[in-house]
């Protein structure tokens, strides 16, 4: 497959979303009705100014340290001048996302929208789209990478930097409501594939398919929070900016009806915690309840 990028035409041109002040650290009522009927919300001036400096901090150590440790992956097309890099499971060895997780106000918000009593931090993943970037993240949803099920699992997703519309993750509104159809997860670069995949089609490239279904997204600003449902299907252009860096923080969180659903398939990331039983709780060393 040719790593070349090719103009790409766009059926389905994406509408921008509802979005909800959390500056205070409540989420409206409505915003929560937004999340369970579009599968994602946007929550604006949720996180506070400190806390992204934080962030921004901790992803310059996890970009230094990179290839050192087997958790970073850097995807880039050859010959372009940025690249896109990502990382998990940050914070079991750079202070800052450990924080985050733990001393921040992300596990309320994320309680809020989901309408959860507990609350158990799976993992976080960190997402840098440099200027220049074409890398395209494809169509794909949460679920099906982890071995999960229930309905009270999140995306907690936050900016780090502006991100225009030419940069912004873009969902399929209420695709998280599509339970008849199931679809296989797909790497994120596309020259490789996960190892004994499930017997189900790829997801759809919805920029791709005309039909009633309609594509949100939405600008945001450092601080600013998308929260989507891990069956919400979403995707993200490349950075064909030429100054302006795209990063984020997807931080996922498990509520009251979450349990481990034993696949026998490679998930993403590989770690599985401890001592995990089919239908049982997801709480272990690796997933730590913090609610």
């Amino acid at each position: 497959m040719s790593a070349t990028a090719t103009a790409e035409v766009i059926l389905e041109e994406p509408v921008e979303m509802p979005s909800f002040n959390a500056s205070g650290g409540q989420v409206p009522e409505e915003a929560v009705v937004s999340y369970e009927r579009d599968g994602v919300v946007c929550l604006r001036s949720a996180i506070a100014p400190e806390w992204i400096e934080a962030l921004a901090q901790g992803m310059d150590i996890a970009i230094e340290q990179g290839t050192e440790n087997d958790k970073a992956f850097s995807i880039a097309n050859p010959g372009e001048p940025g690249f896109f890099f990502y990382d998990t499971f940050m914070w079991q060895r750079i202070d800052q996302f450990k924080r985050f997780a733990f001393e921040s106000n992300a596990a309320d918000l994320a309680m809020q929208v989901m309408r959860s009593k507990s609350l158990i931090f799976y993992f976080d993943f960190m997402l840098v789209k440099e200027p220049g970037t074409s890398r395209k993240t494809p169509w794909h949803y949460d679920e099906a990478y982890w071995p999960v099920s229930g309905e009270q699992i999140c995306n907690l997703w936050v900016a780090v930097d502006h991100i225009p519309i030419e940069t912004a993750l873009r969902f399929v509104s209420g695709s998280h409501q599509m339970r008849d159809k199931a679809y296989r997860s797909v790497h994120f670069d596309p020259n490789d594939a996960y190892g004994n995949p499930e017997p189900l089609p790829t997801p759809p490239d919805w920029d791709q398919i005309e039909g009633e279904h309609e594509i949100i997204y939405a600008p945001l600003e450092p601080g600013d929070i998308l929260v989507f449902h891990s069956r919400t299907h979403h995707s993200a252009p490349g950075n064909s900016l030429k100054a302006t860096r795209r990063r984020a923080l997807a931080s996922h969180w498990l509520g009251d009806d979450i349990r481990y659903n034993d696949k026998p398939i490679e998930s993403d990331p590989p770690y599985r915690g401890e001592n995990l039983v089919h239908g049982g709780s997801m709480e272990c060393e690796t997933f730590q309840r913090v609610r």
